[in-house]
Parts: C-alpha cells; structure tokens; sequence
C-alpha cells in the first residue's frame, strides 16, 4: 500500500479510500446493506482505512451504517464527512446549500451522533453556498476545530477562484473534486496550485462512476432511484456518452495488454498523478473492492501514460 501525507492528521492515509454514498442505500440502485458492511469490513482488512461520507447519502443512512460498521474500529480509521447540504424536513432529497454557522452548528452535533464518535478526522463544506460569506463559514468550522469535534477542514466541489477566496480568511487542508480519464480539468490549474499550497487533494469518481468499468453501453437501463439515470449526469447523458465511449476504448485496450480490468486502469491512471492525495473509490460489495485494490498492484508505463494521453486528449 503506498501512504501519503496529510499534515493536519499527522499521519499517512492509504493512497486510495471508500467513498461511502453507496452505503446511503440511495441514487446508485438497490445496495444491500449487509453487502456494504462487508465491503467496509473488506476494506479495513486491506489496510484502506480512509471512509469518504455525507449527511446527504440516503439522508443520514450512510453516516448511520458506517458509525455501526466502525464502532470498534474507530482508532483506526480515518473519517470524512461534509456539512452544508440540507434537505427538507418531508425527508425528500430535494437538497439546498447552507453552510451558515447556525447550519453548521446543527449538522455537526448530528453528524458526531450518527457516526458514533466524538470527532471527526475531516470536515468538509460538501458544496458552495453563494449565499452565506466563506469567511462565516470558516469561522465556524474553525470554531469546531478549537472545541475537537474537528480536526481538519476540507471543501468540495470548489473552482480554484473560490478555493483562492477561502485562503483570504483561512487554511484549508483538502480539496475533493473529480478526477478521471474523461474528467481532467483540475490538471490545468487547480492541481498545481493545491500542490504548491500544500493542500491535499482527494480525487472522487476515479471510474467516471462505473463508466470507466466497461459494464455499460447505450443500451443501458439503470433503476429509477440510481442517480446515472438522471439526464444531469455528466458521464452517461446522452449527448457525452457516445463520446465517452471513445475514451473508454483506450483504457480497454490498456487493460487487455496488462492482463487487468478497465476500472483498475482508470484508477491506476488517477493514482500516477504525483498531485493526488487520495482516490476515493465506489463499491457495492467486496468482489468490487478486491478488484479496485489490485490498482495497487502493478503501474502504468511512460508509453501506456502517453498513449491514454495522446488518443484521449484526440
């Protein structure tokens, strides 16, 4: 397992960790939850030890089941959760920006509940909030940060021009955006600049979703309550997916001269790149560990970097 550093924890994270939305129960198809506890339990026992959620993730579930999954392991892993996206009180997901210190005061007590623990090792604002200054928003966190409930802060979703404002009022330790072989807009000028900063990046959707896994095609039905059904969804609308495709054949071509599949290809490929801190992976069950877990195992040569360069960026 290659570790790298975040300075707020202290520690060295796994360079890979689990992304928790699909233990919510929700937007990605019907997940099992005795299959996701097992996945959680398959993670810890090869040394992932990093734990992606949010309150939003089937509306506290997420945080519910991963509290009960690492109500023993606690010491031992590392937690991310979000604040700042709140849903109506119906419990529908129709969901709202709200990063006010009042909000953050209320989902921080909430969240520590759910989860089972008396601080959380990353907190981090889930999206912007045009609506309430950042640096009142960082106040507060920083406020939970002297108390302990916190120790580091992060944001998600940010451009670099807003990530640019936060630095005016405070530190941030992380930044989670997406990052994937289709997905590569942060190479430009957010990465660089986290690396200069020293602000650890956690790149999310390393398979484009499952795009990247070579499951689907445009004959493709999801379930209605799986979130790739949505028309928004960057990877598979209609109007991306053909184009897609055409990235997804170069990572396939990859994967057969290597003897691997297309999703430990594409989550190689993120792990190459010197300014990622973590990827943060999705799974429903432990086979979809196992597999992302071999992207450890081996690494993709200058021609194979260049040649996913080159025809993709075609």
């Amino acid at each position: 397992m290659k570790y790298n550093k975040l300075k707020c924890l202290d520690i060295k994270l796994p360079c890979i960790g689990l992304g928790c939305w699909q233990l919510g129960g929700h937007g990605w198809g019907k997940v099992p939850e005795k299959e996701m506890v097992e996945a959680v339990h398959r993670a810890i026992n090869s040394g992932i030890f990093f734990f992606d959620t949010a309150p939003i993730y089937g509306l506290g579930y997420s945080e519910e089941v991963l509290g009960k999954t690492l109500a023993t392991e606690r010491e031992k892993v590392v937690i991310a959760t979000k604040v700042g996206l709140v849903w109506k009180k119906n419990k529908t997901f129709e969901k709202f920006a709200d990063s006010s210190p009042a909000n953050i005061r209320r989902e921080i007590d909430m969240s520590l509940k759910r989860l089972k623990t008396d601080y959380i090792d990353l907190y981090q604002i889930h999206w912007p909030d045009p609506n309430t200054p950042i640096e009142d928003t960082l106040w507060a966190l920083e406020e939970l940060k002297e108390s302990g409930k916190i120790r580091c802060i992060g944001c998600c979703n940010f451009s670099l021009e807003l990530l640019e404002e936060v630095l005016k009022y405070g530190k941030i330790d992380t930044i989670q955006v997406p990052y994937n072989l289709i997905d590569r807009k942060i190479e430009k000028d957010l990465l660089p600049f986290c690396k200069k900063k020293d602000i650890g990046v956690l790149a999310y959707s390393p398979i484009a979703r499952g795009f990247l896994t070579g499951k689907y095609d445009e004959n493709t039905k999801f379930e209605l309550d799986d979130h790739r059904s949505w028309s928004r969804d960057k990877y598979f609308k209609s109007e991306a997916f053909l184009k897609n495709l055409k990235v997804l054949d170069k990572v396939k071509h990859i994967a057969k001269r290597l003897d691997r599949t297309p999703a430990q290809i594409a989550l190689r490929w993120v792990l190459e790149n010197p300014c990622v801190t973590v990827a943060i992976f999705g799974a429903k069950n432990v086979a979809q560990v196992a597999e992302n877990i071999e992207a450890l195992d081996f690494t993709l040569s200058k021609e194979d970097m260049e040649f996913l360069d080159e025809e993709i960026q075609k």
